[in-house]
């Protein structure tokens, strides 16, 4: 026996008498022909790369064999020269049967969330097709993964705002939604951040609701940098997009998160705040001015008060002794408070007015 590309050569002897030792040569197949995949299954993503398997025989043909590749869902397509296709042909010979012969498939990108499970079917042109290959047959099984049950947020990257400010972006659904789908958009810190929507209240979250109707519809976000009376920049604050699932049609539940941070400019100046800008004094008496912090330090801070003249204003904070200058210290707990200054006028001899700066 002489195995010969999936045939064997079998001699066979028979007869009796003087005919007894005739020989016979017939052809006779190993195993059954059939039509060989690489691969059983494809899993496809919407909006991911491509996939490919290959296709080939098992055994030699006895002539030309035509395999047609079809598809049997509506949510892929077969990619040959090019372009989109529903079903492709592959031709094998006695020459080239055992060489694969490559399929390329897609995964098509609509507006609904299913995922679809189907298959690609291979079968042999029988009126193409050697007799001993027809009516062979294979399936390839393709499920594709929508890629729509997320929500698409305008804005990416981090924001920067100064205190005071505010900017605004706006939110939808990738795909329809069976039924509603809620987005709770949320600050990481209320305090510093807020989030607004179209006819609602700022605060650490608002909720928005897509409906099978609006999904598509941007519906805009307000984040609002809140001022305060310190001179710190705030750390970064995270702007959270999430599903409700409890709220929400099942096909969005594993939805991704969609995140950015805000970051927050300080717009307050050190200051330092006093009740007023002049004082008139008379020689021999005193007035008082006081004195206290514009916005919270991050720290103590000592304020020194200094007379530019002090033979003819001293000044003095308490029951202290009047001088050329004193030191007031504030923290970040009293610096809102004010502290009382009192400026006395020197009497002298001459009848010249004077002009002091504190």
């Amino acid at each position: 026996m002489i195995n010969n590309g999936g045939f064997a050569v079998v001699f066979v002897r028979y007869g009796s008498g003087d005919n007894r030792w005739k020989d016979t040569i017939d052809w006779v197949h190993l195993v059954s022909p059939a039509i060989v995949l690489s691969k059983s299954s494809l899993a496809l993503t919407e909006g991911q790369p491509d996939q490919t398997y290959t296709v080939r025989l098992n055994v030699r043909p006895t002539g030309s064999v035509k395999v047609r590749v079809a598809r049997g869902g509506s949510s892929f397509v077969l990619r040959s020269g090019g372009s989109n296709v529903n079903s492709q042909d592959l031709t094998f010979t006695t020459g080239n049967w055992a060489t694969p012969q490559m399929v390329t498939v897609r995964a098509l990108n609509d507006n609904n969330v299913a995922g679809e499970s189907s298959n690609i079917t291979h079968t042999t042109v029988n009126a193409d097709t050697a007799t001993e290959y027809q009516s062979a047959s294979r399936s390839l099984t393709v499920t594709v993964t929508d890629d729509d049950g997320e929500m698409v947020v305008s804005r990416s990257g981090a924001l920067a705002l100064d205190e005071g400010d505010d900017a605004t972006y706006n939110v939808k659904l990738k795909g329809q939604p069976a039924s509603d789908v809620v987005v709770r958009v949320t600050s990481g810190d209320g305090d510093v951040v807020t989030v607004n929507k179209s006819g609602g209240t700022a605060g650490a979250s608002q909720d928005l609701t897509f409906t099978n109707s609006n999904w598509n519809t941007n519906q805009a976000i307000t984040l609002s940098a809140a001022e305060d009376d310190d001179l710190v920049n705030p750390s970064a604050v995270t702007i959270t997009h999430a599903v409700v699932d409890a709220s929400s049609s099942n096909e969005f539940d594993d939805a991704a998160d969609v995140t950015f941070d805000v970051t927050v400019t300080d717009d307050d100046a050190a200051a330092i705040t006093v009740g007023a800008s002049a004082l008139a004094i008379n020689e021999g008496s005193s007035g008082t001015r006081d004195v206290r912090l514009a916005y919270e330090p991050a720290g103590n801070v000592v304020v020194r008060v200094s007379s530019g003249d002090s033979g003819a204003v001293t000044v003095n904070v308490g029951s202290g002794t009047p001088g050329a200058s004193k030191d007031l210290t504030f923290t970040t707990q009293d610096w809102a408070t004010a502290q009382t200054v009192t400026l006395a006028a020197v009497q002298d001899d001459d009848t010249d007015d004077e002009s002091v700066t504190i």
